[in-house]
C-alpha cells in the first residue's frame, strides 16, 4: 500500500486563514470557507517499480503468513571462578602478574617511545587493577555466601536435633491410650502350640484342592475327546450337515411322533404360566405340577445313569 500522507492540523489552517484575511483587509465568505476547509488535496505519490508496494495485492483480514515460533534460549552454566581444589590461588599477589604479564620493555624499565605505546601501557595497567579488584570482590562474596550457607545448615541441624531429643508434649501424654508398661514393652509373638497341626491340615486341604483341579481338567479333556467325534472339520461334512438340517422335514425323523418344528419333535419348554401355576397351587395339587415333576424326575434319572456309566467306564460321556 502507498505510504500514508499526513493531514495538516486544523489550528494551522485557521491561523493561516486569519492571518491572510487580516492582511488582505476584506475577503469573501466563500474564500474564508475554503481557507477553513480541512480537506487536503490529493497528491500523486510516486512508487518506484522496485518497491514491493508497486503492485497492490489484496490481503485477507487474517494474514496467512507462517511465523516461526520463538526459539527459547538458555542461560549458560556459570563458571566456577574459585574451585575447591584451588582455594584462594587467584587472589594471591603473583596471580594477576602471571595472568597479565608486562612487556619486555616495561620489565626493563624503558619509557614508551610513542603516545600509542603509552596509552596501551595505561590500558593494560587499568585492566590489571580491574582484574585484581574483581577477583577480590568475587572472593569476598563467595566467602560471605559460604558463611551464610554454613550458618543456615548449622541452624537447621541444631533445630532438628532439638526436636528429636525434645521431651514428649503434654497433649500427646494426655491423649495417649491407656496401655500398661508391661504390655507395651512385651512385643514377643507367642507361637501357637497347634501350629504344626494347622500346617498339616492346610497342606492336606491344598493338596485336595490341587487334586480336584487336576481331576476336573482330566474330565474336561476326556469330554472334549468324546465330543470331538461330532466336530465338523471339512467342507464336505459342513455341506452334509447343512443339507440335513435346512430341509422341510428336518424335525420329522427326530422322534417317534415327528413334527414340523423342534417343539413338536422334542416338546415345548416349561412356560412361565406353568411355573406360576406351580408356585400358586403348591406341589402335587394339580396336573401341571405332576407334569413338571415328571420331567424333572426324568432329567434326574438320566443324569444319574450318566454318572454311573462314567464311573464304570472311567471316562466322560
Amino acid at each position: 500500500m502507498p505510504p500514508h500522507i499526513p493531514r495538516p492540523s486544523i489550528c494551522g489552517g485557521i491561523q493561516s486563514a486569519l492571518s491572510s484575511s487580516s492582511r488582505a483587509g476584506t475577503s469573501s465568505p466563500s474564500s474564508l470557507l475554503s481557507r477553513f476547509s480541512t480537506t487536503t488535496p490529493k497528491r500523486q505519490t510516486t512508487i518506484p517499480p522496485e518497491s514491493p508496494k508497486y503492485i497492490k495485492i489484496p490481503e485477507p483480514p487474517q494474514s496467512s503468513e507462517i511465523k516461526l515460533p520463538p526459539i527459547r534460549g538458555h542461560l549458560p552454566v556459570p563458571r566456577q571462578v574459585f574451585p575447591k581444589r584451588e582455594g584462594d590461588r587467584k587472589i594471591r599477589p603473583g596471580y594477576v602478574e602471571a595472568a597479565t604479564p608486562k612487556s619486555a620493555a616495561e620489565l626493563a624499565g624503558k619509557p614508551p617511545l610513542t603516545e600509542h605505546e603509552a596509552r596501551h601501557r595505561r590500558m593494560a595497567e587499568s585492566r590489571r587493577q580491574s582484574l585484581a579488584a574483581g577477583l577480590q570482590g568475587l572472593y569476598d562474596r563467595k566467602q560471605q555466601k559460604d558463611k551464610q550457607a554454613a550458618a543456615r545448615n548449622r541452624s537447621r541441624a541444631e533445630s532438628a536435633r532439638a526436636l528429636a531429643f525434645a521431651p514428649e508434649r503434654l497433649d500427646d501424654v494426655l491423649t495417649r491410650p491407656t496401655v500398661r508398661a508391661s504390655t507395651s514393652q512385651n512385643t514377643t509373638v507367642i507361637l501357637s502350640p497347634r501350629r504344626f497341626e494347622k500346617a498339616e491340615a492346610a497342606r492336606q486341604g491344598h493338596a485336595a484342592m490341587l487334586a480336584a483341579k487336576s481331576e476336573a481338567r482330566r474330565d474336561a479333556l476326556a469330554q472334549l475327546y468324546v465330543a470331538a467325534g461330532n466336530f465338523i472339520v471339512d467342507e464336505a461334512e459342513l455341506e452334509k450337515q447343512v443339507a440335513k438340517l435346512f430341509t422341510e422335514d428336518a424335525h420329522s425323523h427326530e422322534s417317534v411322533h415327528g413334527g414340523n418344528s423342534i417343539w413338536q419333535a422334542k416338546g415345548a419348554p416349561v412356560t412361565t404360566g406353568l411355573l406360576r401355576a406351580r408356585m400358586g397351587s403348591g406341589m402335587g395339587r394339580s396336573g401341571l405340577d405332576n407334569e413338571i415333576n415328571k420331567s424333572e424326575i426324568s432329567q434326574q434319572m438320566a443324569q444319574r445313569q450318566k454318572t454311573v456309566a462314567e464311573e464304570l467306564t472311567g471316562g466322560r460321556l
